[in-house]
């Protein structure tokens, strides 16, 4: 295969039944668009994946920052394909597991009400994997 192309919308929530109003963390819209590319000079493949996570309501007023993601990586194979070596990244901005919590930090005087989460970090990595055996090519 020498290009791929692919892409995907979801929006979805979960919603009170008793009045019909969006629950609090509940997920909202998904955008993914991924590219492959298989025919570079010197043999290489590539790939590029972008995710962006929206918005979305916490509760008592607060709501989410958008999640951003892109990744990418390039990768070529040796000896019949029984090595792999790469370079993988991410690029990103936002925050997992995002929600609402009550409490204070060092030198605060009273807990206060604050939108918590755990950053998604950027990184760049070089990989190689060797497969071992015999490999079958159709």
């Amino acid at each position: 295969m020498g290009v791929l192309l692919q892409g995907s919308i979801s929006k979805a929530d979960a919603r009170d039944l008793s009045q019909g109003s969006p629950l609090p963390e509940a997920p909202r819209l998904i955008a993914d668009v991924l590219g492959t590319y298989d025919r570079l000079p010197f043999q290489l493949h590539a790939r590029a994946e972008f995710e962006e996570v929206g918005r979305k309501p916490l509760g008592d007023g607060f709501v989410s920052v958008p999640v951003r993601e892109f990744r990418g990586a390039l990768v070529r194979s040796f000896k019949d394909g029984k090595l792999q070596a790469g370079v993988h990244f991410q690029i990103a901005s936002g925050y997992t597991g995002q929600t609402t919590e009550v409490l204070a930090l060092p030198g605060e005087g009273e807990p206060f009400e604050r939108v918590v989460g755990v950053r998604v970090p950027s990184y760049a990595s070089v990989s190689f994997s060797y497969h071992f055996g015999h490999l079958s090519h159709p």
